[in-house]
């Protein structure tokens, strides 16, 4: 067997130390898009798999906790983009390194403490 020169062996993040990080998203992934499909099928009940609502969860209306997953299912996503991109742990708005214990905490947080802060004032 001969080797093909055009060939190459990238150095993909995730080969390295975003392993238990990919893992993490992932499984976290899977278990959202289970219970999206559960409160979906036919004849469930979407009162079953959520604690009795608050007023306050009420006013969200009738889908809050279906929309709520599927928030945490796109944050999930574009975390794994950014691992497969080289990007992961760097603040979307500013590109400094988020910190370690903001990543361990939710390894789909996107923005540094600074920025996420000015985010919240300004909104």
């Amino acid at each position: 067997m001969s080797a093909n020169p055009n060939i190459r062996v990238i150095d993909h993040p995730v080969s390295r130390n975003g392993v238990p990080v990919w893992n993490r998203l992932h499984s976290e992934r899977e278990d959202i898009c289970e219970a999206l499909l559960k409160e979906c099928s036919p004849g469930s009940e979407t009162q079953v798999a959520a604690p009795r609502m608050s007023n306050e969860d009420a006013m969200h209306g009738p889908n809050w906790h279906r929309e709520l997953l599927q928030a945490r299912l796109r944050k999930i996503d574009d975390a794994l983009d950014r691992l497969m991109a080289g990007s992961y742990g760097n603040c979307s708005k500013c590109g400094r390194w988020i910190e370690d214990t903001k990543l361990d905490f939710d390894p789909a947080v996107a923005f540094c403490i600074d920025c996420w802060e000015r985010m919240q004032t300004t909104h």
